[in-house]
């Protein structure tokens, strides 16, 4: 998949798996305010997976330290779609975010300890997210954007922080599961890639599963096809009625009348 179809399959899975407000799995029921915020959040972490290449999106927010770092990444884990396209990065990432919640600093003129590690997350994915789907047209006002909501959350809201190492588990898994959908698959046992049997039912087995141990279910074809463009249309009107049923429901009691 594409850096845009990631992003919107990210956020639909976050409404997919929050919203009480649209048909919806509502295995993870939050507020519709956590729901729209939690949508872009998760747009962005569903890009994470991508910073193991330095071509990717997320690889040019910060200039030349992006691609740098980008590369780096790529070099540690084995390249593209390899260490960062695992269960294991999953599972990782995710602890890694709740980790994150501990990283506080407490400031003189504030009432109470601010949760920095999550906010530094939060602005981060929302960055992402906001810039690759076009939100925002330059990397400043992306990352100005995310800082700003992250801030905002951290002061007047830490109680939003609760759901985001969910938020980036789910938009990280998504991703895997967009690129298992294209012919090149993902390594989903990394490290332990293990070849296919010769058949399986007496058909070949290496249309679902590639010698090199990668796992496809290759019904979009190659990144960026027409089919996957067509997938991304009805996602893109689910997340649009999702976040905006969340906005009017949590904007009612504030609003006149």
């Amino acid at each position: 998949m594409m850096g845009t179809s990631h992003a919107i399959s990210g956020a639909t899975a976050w409404v997919a798996v929050t919203a009480t407000a649209v048909p919806a799995l509502g295995l993870y029921p939050l507020t519709p305010s956590a729901v729209a915020l939690g949508a872009v959040v998760c747009a962005g972490a569903a890009l994470l997976p991508d910073a193991d290449h330095h071509n990717a999106t997320i690889a040019h927010s910060v200039p030349v330290a992006g691609q740098v770092a980008a590369g780096a990444i790529g070099k540690l884990t084995g390249g593209h779609r390899h260490g960062m396209h695992s269960l294991l990065a999953v599972a990782l990432i995710t602890l890694a975010t709740w980790g994150m919640s501990f990283v506080t600093w407490t400031f003189a003129w504030w009432h109470q300890p601010v949760q920095i590690g999550s906010a530094v997350v939060v602005a981060a994915c929302t960055t992402f997210g906001v810039k690759v789907l076009k939100l925002a047209r330059s990397w400043f006002k992306a990352w100005l954007f995310g800082f700003v909501l992250a801030a905002a959350v951290a002061f007047f809201a830490p109680s939003e922080f609760a759901w985001l190492p969910v938020c980036i588990g789910v938009g990280y898994a998504v991703h895997l599961l967009g690129d298992m959908l294209t012919i090149e698959g993902v390594p989903f046992l990394w490290p332990w890639n293990p070849k296919p049997p010769k058949s399986w039912r007496g058909k070949p087995i290496t249309t679902f599963w590639h010698e090199n141990g990668y796992i496809t279910v290759p019904i979009l074809g190659h990144a960026g096809s027409v089919r996957e463009w067509l997938l991304t249309l009805p996602m893109t009107a689910y997340v649009l009625w999702g976040v905006g049923s969340s906005i009017v429901i949590a904007a009612r009691p504030v609003l006149p009348g």
